[in-house]
Formats: structure tokens, sequence, C-alpha cells
């Protein structure tokens, strides 16, 4: 092949590849600005009206004034194996006033930021149910019946039996007596959730998946087989799938607030917040933490870009930035 040749192909592998970029960034800025630009509930002469308050003037400016100090002493934090110390150390990167608790009491509930203020036809996520769905149920409500909601979590029954005893009997091979011996076995049978359940989510018209998440069924993948194009609200507790199911998300889909439990030591807790706030600008506006599982905490997080949308005032980034 001749040089010209050569140029020619690598000039037309070049162009194809700057085509497939620009459209995929095309479509990634078309779904955000199809979401932004959707009807809303919010009037924009109440968020002038909030940030004009003195006492959100003052607030603002004591979180700048404080940043450095408090993201220095959160990443010396994450060094140590003290979680609840860590907990304490995460300040608030943003004010929502209309805080709501959703769900159980106890473990399982999540604060939601103003959730009347949600856009028409909207669509609600809810990974790891374990058919405990009061917050699946509590948010629909609490949005006015007006979302689809998607829920999903992995359902097995574990039968473990060790050392189970099995008696042979059968005098053509064991003359003398009979036999016994030890064996382990392990079990595991999947379901779809329970009737209770999935009645409910009937009775909401949302849509059910059985699978672990992320590794049988990742969250785009709930979206496409839904044709949905962004999320609204986002909760997801899957006992540390969390690490891997939720990055490809917020980096391809509009995502406006995640309620997120994060599990593992005060140095996993910060990467995923870093992670959470490097792909889209994340802010936490409220930290909870779960007296149930010293390990893990519950974050509730709000995309910059729906802040207006709830009402939310931004403070100052308290999470230390993510070294490439």
């Amino acid at each position: 092949m001749s040089r010209d040749s050569t140029n020619c192909s690598l000039t037309i592998l070049l162009l194809f590849f700057l085509l497939f970029f620009s459209i995929t960034n095309y479509l990634k800025f078309r779904n955000i600005e199809l979401f932004l630009t959707s009807s809303t509930n919010s009037d924009p002469s109440d968020v002038v009206a909030l940030y004009q308050q003195e006492s959100i003037k003052q607030l603002r400016k004591n979180a700048l004034l404080t940043a450095e100090n408090d993201r220095k002493i959160l990443f010396n934090a994450s060094r140590l194996t003290n979680n609840q110390d860590f907990y304490r150390k995460v300040v608030e990167e943003a004010y929502c006033g209309q805080k709501e608790r959703i769900g159980e009491k106890g473990d399982g509930g999540k604060y939601v930021c103003n959730p009347k203020k949600v856009k028409k036809d909207c669509t609600l996520i809810s990974l790891g149910l374990n058919n405990q769905i009061g917050f699946d149920k509590h948010i629909y409500e609490a949005t006015g019946r007006q979302c689809k909601i998607l829920g999903a979590d992995i359902v097995s029954f574990t039968l473990n039996k060790n050392f189970l005893m099995f008696r042979i009997l059968d005098m053509k091979f064991y003359p003398s007596s009979s036999q016994f011996f030890f064996c382990r076995i392990e079990t595991q049978f999947q379901y779809q959730q329970e009737q209770p359940t999935r009645d409910a989510y009937e009775k909401m018209n949302g849509e059910l998946f059985a699978a672990k998440i992320p590794n049988d069924l990742t969250i785009p993948q709930m979206l496409e087989k839904t044709e949905r194009i962004d999320v609204e609200f986002l909760k997801i507790d899957i006992e540390k799938g969390e690490f891997t199911a939720l990055e490809p998300l917020i980096k391809d889909y509009f995502v406006c607030q995640i309620f997120i439990e994060i599990h593992g030591l005060p140095s996993d807790h910060l990467r995923m917040l870093q992670i959470i706030a490097k792909c889209i600008r994340f802010r936490i506006f409220n930290v909870d933490e779960n007296l149930l599982c010293p390990l893990c905490c519950e974050y509730s997080m709000i995309n910059e870009l729906c802040m207006a949308q709830f009402e939310v005032v931004p403070l100052a980034i308290t999470i230390p930035q993510l070294n490439s």
C-alpha cells in the first residue's frame, strides 16, 4: 500500500471517530436540554427571593470561608478507620430548606429535597428493594403520582447445610453395615419479588426487575428497556454494588438527585463521593449515619443543574477533588 493510501485511510478513520464523538456528545447534551426545558412546578421568583435572604447570604459566606479547611479535615479523616468520625466531618455542600424524610423511619428511609417540585412524567429508580418498598410507595405519593418508578433487586433464598448426613443402605455394596458420610451442600433459588411487592408496583404503574445490579443488569439497560431518557430521583442501596453501578449511569444520563448508601471504610466512602462529584457536579445536602450498620452511611446529593428547580442554595465544595 502506498504512503498516500495509508494517509488517506488514517484521515478517514480520524474523521469517523470525530463524527462519532460529536454525535455522542450532541445526544448527551440534547437530553440535558430537554430535561431543563421541560415543565416544572418551580417559580423563578421564589428562587430569586431565596437567594436574596440575608440568612442565606451569610450561610454561603461562612461555608466559603471554611471550605478549604473542611476539605483537609475530611481527607485526613478518610485515611483513618473511624467511620463515625468521618461521617461527622462531611460538611453539606448545598442547603435544602424543604428536606423530607421518605420511607421507613429506620433503615431504608432517605432524605429527599422538595419532592413536589419534580417534572411531569419523571423517572424514579429504586435499587435494593428486599421486598421492603416503603420508600417506593412514599416517593410515588410525594411526587404526586405522576412519575414512572422502576425497581430492581436480586431476590434469592439460600439453603445452606454444613455436614449434612446421608445414610446409604445398600447391602450389596456395604454388606457389613450401613455407611455414613458427610457432605456440604448449598442450593440457591432465584425467583420474582414477593406478590405484595409486585401488586404494589402494578398499582403504581411501575416496573420491576429481578436481577443483580450491575452484574446481571445495568441501570442504563433498565432505562433502555423502559424507554426513559433521564432520572429525577435515584435511590441506591445494593450492598457495595454502588462502586461499579453508578458511574456508567451518571456519565451518560441526566440524574437530578441521588440517595445512596455507601458501604466500607472512610477511604471507600470518600472515593465514591469523589467519583460522583467528578462525573457531573453533585453536591451533598444531607448526611445520615446508619445506626444499624457502622460501616454504612446515607448521602443525599443533588445535581447543580437541578438546584433552581428544587430551590436549593449552593454552598461550598467540601469533597476533596479526585486525582485522576
